[in-house]
Formats: structure tokens, sequence, C-alpha cells
């Protein structure tokens, strides 16, 4: 289960669990229970690459967006990695024991389908499971009619019911610079056991190629209809990096589309930037954006976040005042209480503008996330906090590793406006794991939080466990 006691956090799972490339959706379990169900790719701490042979999938109430299940292991593409059918450890793809990229579900009349992709991109496959959890069956390949493999990777499906007839979409592919297409999109039909798992080809379409077009799409497409539209969710780049994501609009499923802008940036949550793969679901009436972020010092262990977004009477995408969604450590929830432990790893940013970036998330062990290589003229960012409507008088504790002499100045709303207090290290407190206290200080209101932290040059100041503030009587 999920964090208890903070409410919504972003991320949304355990800081252990690296679940990227999320499909959201909202299914009915076999108790007829709605909830939440992520589907996504499976990075592994320390791994020199992304993804691993199995998917795991988390769900949640949607009445209570803070507890998540982990339902284990619901595929692998090899033997030994939890992966159960029939009673068997199974190795679901005959034709591949590579690592398995972003996949997708969604159901299709009484059963759900899981559209697999692996890392050598010979053909994407398509399993089965009469439950939304899983597990599901071991894959077969997904075919043109001509009898062809499909190639490429990033897979996403589309169910479209008009109340008479129902037909099934299948979009993938990357950037032609990969040797692929671009984005693809294709109707599927039923094969000889009526399975969806045929693409009728003479429906092929290129969505938009990302080169030289002012999509600039990378990869990770996801498509969903929202207000008689069809929004198309990918990675982009338009010249200043890969972690943007953005978004096109159409009045049917395979296009034409036209740009409809960019929506979210995660650049800076970690050193290395990635591309930043998601969907869309709407939850209680709510609509979200699920991504992810990096942490460590590498852009291949990724976890979900999410955020809210609305729409303009336009169909236009942002967040609630019509700007680009931000990042922010709360999610599905409001600010967080400043008046509670806060682990450093749900920092939104420990990359900012104007700062030396060199320090990162890492993982120590299952429980312990600390912010690391913490240097002079560091930044990172919590975005946000809500002291309440009456100023307060309130002190700054954190809870350190303490590497050398140095300072942790509290800076609220902009990195670059004066210190509202500050924390000083002094030699007493070096080699020691110990509670650091700032000075006091008022304040009110919802803010976002840097902390800048100041010390010998090209030397480590401290490494960062969690933090809280306390009111003072």
């Amino acid at each position: 289960m999920a964090k208890a006691g903070l409410g919504s956090v972003n991320p949304i799972l355990p800081l252990d669990e690296l679940i990227p490339d999320v499909e959201a959706r909202v299914f009915k379990n076999s108790q007829g229970e709605e909830r939440v169900y992520l589907y996504g790719s499976h990075d592994v701490f320390g791994s020199e690459t992304w993804c691993s042979y199995q998917y795991r999938i988390y769900s949640s109430p949607i009445d209570d967006l803070c507890q998540w299940t982990d339902h284990g292991v619901s595929f692998a593409s090899r033997q030994g990695e939890g992966y159960f059918w029939n009673g068997e450890d199974t190795d679901g793809l005959s034709w591949s024991n590579g690592r398995l990229y972003a996949p997708d579900v969604n159901k299709i009349g009484e059963l759900y389908y899981l559209v697999v992709c692996n890392e050598e991109c010979s053909c994407l496959g398509m399993a089965l499971s009469k439950n939304p959890e899983g597990p599901f069956s071991p894959a077969q390949k997904i075919l043109y009619d001509d009898g062809s493999e499909t190639s490429s990777i990033d897979p996403t499906l589309y169910v479209e019911n008009d109340g008479e007839t129902q037909k099934v979409y299948l979009f993938w592919g990357q950037r032609p610079q990969f040797g692929a297409r671009g984005l693809l999109g294709a109707e599927l039909i039923q094969d000889e056991d009526g399975i969806y798992r045929i693409v009728k080809k003479s429906t092929e379409r290129v969505i938009f190629t990302g080169e030289q077009d002012e999509f600039g799409f990378y990869e990770g497409a996801s498509i969903r209809k929202i207000h008689g539209r069809y929004y198309i969710l990918y990675p982009s780049d338009h010249g200043k990096g890969i972690h943007m994501m953005s978004y096109a609009v159409s009045d049917a499923p395979l296009g034409p589309y036209r740009f409809g802008g960019d929506i979210l940036d995660n650049d800076g949550c970690d050193l290395e930037p990635g591309n930043n793969h998601g969907s869309f679901c709407e939850i209680n009436g709510q609509w979200y954006l699920f991504y992810h972020r990096g942490f460590g010092n590498s852009n291949m262990q990724r976890r979900v976040c999410v955020e809210k977004i609305y729409f303009d009477e336009k169909g236009c995408i942002g967040g609630l005042h019509g700007d680009m969604v931000s990042m922010t450590n709360h999610g599905f929830g409001e600010a967080l209480s400043p008046y509670q432990k806060i682990e450093a790893s749900y920092a939104t940013h420990v990359r900012v503008e104007g700062f030396k970036s060199n320090c990162y998330l890492t993982e120590i062990d299952k429980n312990t996330h600390p912010l690391i290589h913490v240097q002079n003229n560091n930044c990172v960012e919590y975005r946000d906090f809500d002291f309440g409507q009456e100023e307060t008088e309130v002190v700054f504790l954190a809870d350190a590793a303490v590497k050398n002499q140095g300072a942790i100045h509290i800076i609220f709303d902009n990195p670059h406006y004066a210190a509202a207090a500050t924390i000083h290290i002094c030699e007493d407190c070096i080699q020691k794991n110990i509670q650091l206290r700032s000075t006091t200080f008022r304040i009110k209101g919802i803010h976002t939080l840097y902390l800048v932290f100041s010390g010998p040059d090209d030397k480590e100041i401290c490494d960062l466990y969690s933090f809280a503030f306390s009111k003072i009587n």
C-alpha cells in the first residue's frame, strides 16, 4: 500500500516502486468496485537501461486515491519474474526475451486486452485477461491482415462504442530518426479466434511524424476521447529536449490532427532529462494528467506522478489558471500541510535555473530516499505547502547527515528572494545524523518552498532525508 498519513503526494506510489509510461484507466474489478488501474513499464533501481522484463499493476479505489494496492507481476517476457499462467512460471513472449517497454490495457467486450511492447521492436503483442489486474495470457503477435508483422514501440489502444457498432484502434510508433515512420494509427479487426489483434492495413494512417512538422512527436502516444474530441498526448521535442508533454486534437480517431499545445515540462526533476510519457484519465468528474519524473543521476529510474488538468471553452488544456500544468508534490489533493514529515524525495525540481546542478535523489534502501551530493549553490524545489489563513510563527526542521559546515536557506515562491529563515550548520554537526533547526519566521498562505544550500566550493554539505515545519507556541 502507498504512504499512509500524508494524504495525496507525488510521486503517488511508494518511493521504491518505479512505474513509468503509465496508462491510467478506470475499470470495475470482479467485485464491482470502480478502481483506477495503472499500467506501465517497470524500471529497476540501479539499472543502466530503461524498463525490465515484467509489468506490475497498481490500483486504487476511486474514492480513496491515497491507498494503492500492488497486484504483483501481471506479465513477463521471460521465466523467473513471478509471472504465472495456469499455475506455471511462464514466459509471456515466445518470440522475444527482451525487456518490456510501455504497454496499454483496455476493455473490449468482457475481456481486458494488454498490448505488449518489447525492446527488440520485432513485433507488438496482444494478451488477454478476465480481470483488469491480470494476470494476462501469454501474448500473440499483432499482425497485419496480409500476415506481415507490426514493429516499433509504445502502443495505445482506443475502443469506440457508438451504441450500435464497436471499433478498436491501435496507435504506436516513434519518430523516423529511430527507423520508424512516426505515429501510426489503424483499425484492429478480429482473428479467427475472435481476438482483436489484426491490423486492417487499408485503414493505417501516419498521424504525424514529429520531424519537420509542428507536432514535435517523439514517441509514447496515448489517446482519449474527451468532450467529443480525440486527444493524443505524447512526449515532444521542439528543439528544447524531449522532456515536454504536448497534445494534438482531432474530430476523428485517425485524424487529421492539429497541434493543441504544450502541457507539462518535467525538465529539472532529475539530473539527466528524459522523455515524459503518460496519459489522461477522468476520475470522479475531474480530469488528471499522469506522467513520470526521473530520480537519481539517471533518467532510467522513473516514478509515476499526477496533476489536475482543466479544459477551456475551446478545448485547450492547461492548469487551473489556463497556463501550462506545473509539477507539484501533492498530486490528486490540495497543497500539503507543512506540519508533517516530508520525505526529501517529494522534490519537484532538483535542477533550478540559475543554480548549480549536482544534487539528486536516490535510494539507500526501500524506506530511505535522500537528497545527496548537496553542494554550494544547489537549489531544490517543493511545490506547494498550505500554512493556513492566519499568520503563524514557525521553525524549519531538517533530518540530515552533515558532511561539512554550511547553511540551508529557506526561501518561498522565488528562489532568488531573500531567505525567510536559515539553518546554520556548525562544525560540531559534521559526521552526525542530526535534526537541524532554522531561525524562526512568520508565514501564512500557500507557498512553494525552495531550499538553497551554501558552503565551501566543491565539498558536500549534507544528505537531506526529510523535513517539516513546526509551530512556535
